[in-house]
Order: C-alpha cells, then sequence, then structure tokens
C-alpha cells in the first residue's frame, strides 16, 4: 500500500524537525490530518517549541498546526529560579542595541516569563518575546507590551505603506493579500499557496512604521 498525502507530509515534517539540530525532536510527535499538523511531547526548552512550530510550517502542503508541544527543563541542569530568570531577560534586554528596553518589566513565576510595560514598536514587542524565549529556564513567555510610537501616524498612510511593501516584495501577491489598518492595528487577511508568503506578509506589517498590532486572518490553500 502506498503512503498517503498526510503520511507523506508527517514524514516530511520529521525530517524538518531532526534536520534542524535547535529544535532538539526526539521525543515530539507529529499527526497530520488534510494537511492540519498537530505537534505533541517534549522539548528542552522554549526556543526549540516556538522552532518546531517555524518549521513544521515550512513543510509544502501544511495549512496549519497546533503546537501542544510542553517544555520539559533537562534533570541534568538545575533550573535556574525565578529571580534568576527575571534577572537574565532583564540583562538580555538592555544589552541588545536593537531594542529599546528601558519600559519593560519582567517577572517570572515558575518559569513563566511576562513581560508588562511599553516598547516603540511592534517589531520591538516581537523581538523582546524572542529574546525572553531563549533565556534558560523560561517555560512560557507571556507578552503583555504595549506599543507606543514616537510619532503618531495617520491609519489611511500606514495602509499604503504596506501595500507599497507588498508590492515591492518578490514573494507577496498583493491581490492576495488584503490589508486595512485601524487605530494602527493592521488587519490582514485572504488566501496564499504557500507558508512563506503568508510569514512575508505579516513581517511587512510588522515592521511597518505605525503598526501597534498584528490581526493575521491568513489562510493557505495548496489548491
Amino acid at each position: 500500500m502506498s503512503p498517503t498525502s498526510d503520511e507523506i507530509k508527517k514524514q516530511e515534517i520529521v525530517d524538518q524537525l531532526v534536520w534542524n539540530n535547535s529544535v532538539d525532536a526526539n521525543d515530539v510527535r507529529v499527526e497530520v490530518i488534510n494537511g492540519m499538523v498537530t505537534l505533541e511531547g517534549t522539548v528542552p526548552s522554549y526556543a526549540a517549541k516556538m522552532a518546531a512550530e517555524r518549521e513544521a510550517y515550512l513543510v509544502s502542503g501544511v495549512t496549519s498546526v497546533e503546537n501542544l508541544i510542553e517544555v520539559e527543563l533537562p534533570a541534568e541542569v538545575p533550573p535556574p529560579g525565578d529571580v534568576e530568570i527575571a534577572r537574565n531577560v532583564e540583562s538580555k534586554l538592555l544589552w541588545n542595541n536593537q531594542i529599546n528596553a528601558a519600559g519593560i518589566s519582567v517577572r517570572s513565576e515558575n518559569g513563566v516569563v511576562t513581560l508588562t510595560g511599553s516598547v516603540d514598536s511592534y517589531w520591538e514587542k516581537n523581538l523582546a518575546e524572542g529574546i525572553a524565549a531563549s533565556s534558560q529556564g523560561v517555560m512560557q513567555v507571556i507578552n503583555e507590551l504595549v506599543v507606543v510610537p514616537k510619532i503618531s501616524a495617520i491609519d489611511a498612510d500606514v495602509e499604503e505603506d504596506i501595500r507599497r511593501a507588498f508590492r515591492r516584495s518578490a514573494l507577496v501577491d498583493e491581490t492576495s493579500v488584503d490589508v486595512s489598518v485601524s487605530n494602527g492595528i493592521a488587519h490582514l487577511s485572504g488566501t496564499v499557496p504557500f507558508y512563506a508568503m503568508k510569514r512575508e506578509a505579516i513581517d511587512i506589517a510588522v515592521f511597518t512604521t505605525g503598526v501597534v498590532d498584528v490581526v493575521d486572518n491568513i489562510s493557505i490553500s495548496y489548491e
């Protein structure tokens, strides 16, 4: 009996996770139904959990990923306490020259890190979360940062900036992705033929001046 399309995708996802050494996918289980992926099992860090989801999305034919992976810290390495975790995250934020971390507060409870305060741009909010996620002992990151742009922007101008960036992009088909901006929140919708286009459209919105949040309603259809 020849393998089904979902079985082929499952094997490709497993191969992709194993290929990326940062995931440490020895204890990750993959299920695929009609292109919809479920990831379960354990990984040794929160960063590895996020990396597993990104890698699964990169496999052709994947339309969605439900990430149920749990973080299980290595038993041979004593995990840092919450005070040390928070201090480490704060230090990494302050030392990163791409982000203004002066308005960010960090707290940790049982390895769950919560970021509060404000940053100047939406991409800085995302970057702060990534920095926290990569810190030792972190089990989860709750990002409650508020984006407060230094310069106010008109929604129509922000929307046009995003559309122009879509037109410049080699990946995004602007006829497939619709964007509207309200109170600085960029709403993306439409259907695209592969994940890379969806990711590029989101990234364009994230890095556009004046955007304070991005709502992603873009679906993927390989048909």
